[in-house]
C-alpha cells in the first residue's frame, strides 16, 4: 500500500498551536491526528476532538493551517477564497473529489480549486501565482456531480470542442487526428503508423502548441520528390503520398532505422529514418524555438559536420551532402541518419523524428546524447526552449495533461 504523506506546517485552533509534520499532527510532541492536503482530518484526539472519521477542517470552526504541501507549494487551509462545491469530479476519465472547492485525488493529494462557477484552477509551481486557470484550450473533458457551496444539487459538464473532439478517443489521439488532415481516409496500417510516431508529442502537449502556432499536416503531391515539405509562410506540412506510403512500409518491415547501399558499387551505405511525419513536424517545431535554442542547435550541427567531414570524408566519385559510410563504420557514425548532415534544419528535424519513438530514441541517445538531452528538456521543461509567448499555455496544458493521465511519468521510457 502506498504511503500517504500530508502537508507540513502549523495548525491554530482554540488558542492552541499544533505542529504538522508530513500530515501528522502533534501537540507538545504527542500525536493528536492526521491532516490531509485536501483539508480532511482523521484519527483526531486532544484539542481536535476524539474521532476516527474523516472530517473536513470546516467541521472545526476557526481552525486554520499554514505551511506547505508535499511538493513544497505554500498551502493555507481553508483556502483564502474558501467555499465551493463538494462532490465527485471526473477529469478526462480520472476520478477525483471536491470538498468545499478543494480539488483532490482519491488519496487526498490537493491538485487544484473548483469553483461554484465551474472554473477549474490547478496548483503548479510553474504558475506565476501557484495556480493555472484552465480554459477551453487547456482543460480536458470534465464532469462534476455534487452540491454547490449553498447546498443545492449541481451537475456541471465541460466537453472539449464537442464538434471536433471524439469521445471514443484519448486527448492524444484526438490531437493527432486534428493535426493530420484526412486521417480517416488512411488505411489501418497507416493510421497506426501516424499514431505511434506522434503520440509522444501529442501526450506531452507539444503537438497542440505547435499545431495552433504553426499549422497542421496533410498528404499531397510534393513535386520536387522529397518525402515532405513544410511551408515557411504557413508552417503547414505536406507529405508526398507515394513517399509516405513507402515510409510506412519501411517502418513496418525494417523499423524506424535502416541502411541503403550507395555509390556505383554499393560499397557505401547511408542510414535512413522511416519517420517522415515526425520529421516534418520537427520543421514546424523549429519555428517555435527561441533564437538561443536555434543558435545552440546550429553550433551542435556545425561541430558534428566538421568532425564528420574529417573522419568520414566523401570519396571523389560520390556527390551529395549526406553522411555515407562503409558498413563497418555505421556504429561509429556522427549523425543519427545520413540526411541529418545536409543542413542544420534537417539535422534538427531528423533528431526530432528519431526521438519520437522509444527504440529510435535510444539510438539517438547513443549517437547524439547532447541532442537527446535537449529534446528531453523540451518535453519535460518546454519553457526552457520554446518562445516566451508560448510558456504559460504550454505549462498549463502540461499540468492539465498530467492530471488527466495523458502525460504520464513513463512517457519517455
Amino acid at each position: 500500500m502506498q504511503k500517504i504523506n500530508g502537508p507540513s506546517g502549523f495548525i491554530e485552533y482554540a488558542g492552541a498551536m499544533l505542529v504538522v509534520d508530513y500530515g501528522k499532527v502533534y501537540q507538545d510532541g504527542t500525536p493528536v491526528g492526521f491532516l490531509f492536503e485536501d483539508g480532511y482530518l482523521k484519527d483526531t484526539s486532544g484539542p481536535l476532538g476524539l474521532s476516527d472519521q474523516l472530517r473536513p477542517i470546516e467541521a472545526l470552526p476557526g481552525l486554520t493551517f499554514r505551511g506547505i504541501d508535499t511538493s513544497g507549494l505554500a498551502l493555507k487551509l481553508p483556502l483564502a477564497n474558501h467555499g465551493g462545491p463538494t462532490g465527485d469530479l471526473t477529469y478526462n476519465g480520472i476520478r477525483l473529489h471536491v470538498v468545499n472547492g478543494r480539488l483532490a485525488t482519491l488519496d487526498h493529494r490537493l491538485v487544484g480549486v473548483f469553483g461554484d462557477d465551474g472554473v477549474l484552477c490547478l496548483r503548479d509551481g510553474a504558475a506565476k501565482d501557484g495556480e493555472f486557470r484552465l480554459d477551453e484550450v487547456t482543460q480536458l473533458n470534465t464532469l462534476f456531480q455534487g452540491n454547490k457551496s449553498d447546498g443545492k444539487p449541481w451537475t456541471h459538464e465541460f466537453n472539449r470542442q464537442p464538434t471536433l473532439y471524439r469521445k471514443d478517443r484519448s486527448y492524444a489521439e484526438n490531437e493527432i487526428i486534428r493535426y493530420f488532415m484526412g486521417f480517416d481516409a488512411l488505411s489501418t496500417v497507416q493510421k497506426r503508423y501516424v499514431l505511434e510516431t506522434m503520440t509522444l508529442w501529442a501526450a506531452s502537449g507539444i503537438l497542440q502548441v505547435v499545431r495552433k502556432s504553426e499549422g497542421d499536416a496533410s498528404l499531397g503531391n510534393v513535386k520536387h520528390g522529397a518525402a515532405g515539405v513544410t511551408a515557411v509562410r504557413t508552417g503547414n506540412a505536406t507529405f508526398d503520398k507515394e513517399e509516405f506510403d513507402r515510409d510506412v512500409v519501411h517502418y513496418n518491415q525494417r523499423g524506424p532505422h535502416f541502411t541503403v547501399g550507395r555509390g556505383p558499387n554499393l560499397d557505401l551505405v547511408e542510414v535512413r529514418l522511416s519517420l517522415v511525419v515526425p520529421h516534418e513536424f520537427g520543421h514546424q517545431l523549429e519555428f517555435t524555438l527561441t533564437q538561443a535554442a536555434q543558435d545552440h542547435i546550429t553550433e551542435m550541427y556545425n561541430q558534428r559536420r566538421k568532425t564528420c567531414e574529417k573522419v568520414h570524408a566523401l570519396p571523389p566519385h560520390i556527390a551529395g551532402y549526406s553522411e555515407f559510410l562503409r558498413k563497418d563504420q555505421v556504429e561509429r557514425r556522427h549523425f543519427v541518419s545520413g540526411y541529418s548532415k545536409s543542413s542544420m534544419h534537417e539535422y534538427w528535424a531528423e533528431c526530432v523524428a528519431a526521438f519520437s519513438v522509444k527504440g529510435s530514441r535510444e539510438i539517438l541517445k547513443q549517437f547524439d546524447p547532447e541532442m537527446h538531452a535537449l529534446l528531453t528538456r523540451l518535453v519535460v521543461k518546454p519553457q526552457s526552449i520554446l518562445r516566451i509567448v508560448l510558456h504559460e499555455t504550454t505549462a498549463a496544458l502540461q499540468a492539465s495533461l498530467k492530471l488527466g493521465g495523458e502525460y504520464t511519468d513513463d512517457l519517455l521510457f
